[in-house]
């Protein structure tokens, strides 16, 4: 069967070869890694004699974020390992950077790319990082690039795996097609016994499954002390009387609907501001133009004027998000009104904000059940909803310090499955 699949890839890639110029010209984004993903240009070094080197994959922006406290606790733990870390998208690689090299004693050595599933490109890029072992963070695992790290005999653990009940039908439709995506993968960690259950379902083994628990409980509280929330007040000029609402990491389908709910609630509370910060920043110019402007004040944050206040502000720049939760009175976590999956609720819970998300939480079941269940989030899916938990909370503060208490205590009391990841790649050898 790989070997169809090989056929298969190599042939639309050479049917998509004319045009790939002109996605090359006209896409910022594939610009910026077409020719390394193809294994052209990667900027990789080879590997020193005697080095033990571990490439950690993440596919975007939430598996990125998810996998520092690994990569922390990994560098620690193996001081000696070289870590090359790559990422499938361009802001999944500006998130690394951020994360892993801003400093001067960065936590990798090397970051790139992951090549395309095609033979060339995946033998070109592994042959220059020759890894001995391969992490990958929650998903991203793909046939071709499996089975060549088979026939090197490089291990590939799976970290951090979740298996959606979507998910789980489509590999069960595919029948015998769904081995080419898993069984090449030494060892699978997931994150609750749901997980596990459901890759039994497609033919895992139990001992090539283990429960650690989900590492996104492990990440690094935020380092905001009085200072430098201050700091970000002034940055948003946001006023002492202000009542801030971070609604963060939307998707188109969303905004709409917030934006009608702020509307709606500032009428009754005229101190409210509200700051949203699409997944995709590039969106916000698009969105200031649905902004209610005739009744409201809009801007960029790029934008921002000191000393000038306004009402909706559009959060234009990558890497403040998370941060951005610290000056907050109430957050909405985006991707969950609309079926994305929803993004990473545990920024604003360690921050002891409340929160609100939607419906759609298959990326982050675990963790939004916990949080709702814990009094810490509440979840909305209509315009109404969103209104009415807004308008509620931000009247009560004692209903918005359980909440934020609630979350803070879900965040610091889940923690622990970094180390235990850790420790059952010692018990197998593969560190």
């Amino acid at each position: 069967m790989i070997f169809i699949y090989h056929i298969l890839v190599t042939l639309f890639f050479f049917l998509a070869l004319p045009f790939l110029p002109f996605l090359y010209l006209l896409s910022e984004k594939r610009r910026a890694n077409l020719l390394q993903r193809l294994g052209i240009f990667t900027g990789f070094e080879q590997k020193e004699p005697g080095t033990f080197r571990i490439w950690i994959h993440a596919l975007s922006v939430g598996e990125v974020r998810s996998s520092l406290p690994f990569v922390l606790s990994l560098k620690k733990r193996k001081p000696l390992a070289e870590i090359v870390f790559t990422a499938s998208t361009k802001t999944g690689f500006e998130t690394a950077q951020q994360l892993f090299c801003q400093d001067s004693n960065p936590l990798v050595s090397q970051m790139g790319y992951l090549p395309f599933d095609i033979w060339f490109s995946i033998s070109r890029i592994s042959k220059l990082i020759d890894p001995d072992l391969v992490c990958l963070i929650e998903t991203d695992y793909w046939p071709g690039f499996l089975y060549h790290m088979k026939l090197r005999n490089t291990p590939v653990v799976l970290i951090n795996a979740r298996l959606s009940k979507g998910s789980l039908k489509g590999y069960l439709r595919m029948g015998r097609l769904s081995s080419l995506f898993l069984s090449n993968l030494s060892h699978i960690m997931v994150q609750t016994p749901l997980d596990a259950e459901r890759f039994k379902k497609i033919g895992i083994s139990n001992v090539r499954l283990s429960i650690m628990g989900n590492i996104k409980f492990d990440q690094e509280p935020g380092d905001m002390d009085d200072l430098k929330i201050a700091e970000l007040k002034i940055k948003f000029n946001i006023q002492e009387q202000d009542l801030v609402w971070i609604a963060g990491s939307t998707h188109e389908g969303e905004e709409s609907l917030l934006l009608d709910a702020f509307t709606s609630v500032k009428k009754k509370i005229p101190e409210l501001k509200l700051i949203l910060a699409p997944r995709d920043p590039e969106r916000s110019e698009k969105l200031i133009k649905q902004a209610p402007s005739h009744l409201y004040s809009s801007v960029l944050f790029s934008h921002l004027k000191p000393d000038m206040g306004y009402d909706i502000i559009f959060m234009d720049k990558m890497g403040l998000l998370a941060a951005s939760y610290a000056i907050c009175d109430l957050a909405f976590i985006g991707g969950s009104l609309v079926p994305q999956g929803g993004h990473n609720p545990l920024e604003p819970a360690m921050f002891g904000k409340p929160i609100l998300f939607g419906p759609h939480y298959t990326d982050f079941l675990q963790v939004s059940e916990l949080l709702v269940k814990e009094n810490g989030a509440f979840r909305v899916e209509t315009r109404s909803e969103i209104e009415e938990k807004l308008e509620k909370i931000l009247k009560s503060p004692s209903l918005a310090a359980q909440m934020g208490e609630a979350g803070y205590r879900t965040f610091f009391g889940n923690s622990g499955a970094v180390a235990r990841t850790i420790d059952k790649m010692e018990d197998l050898t593969f560190v």
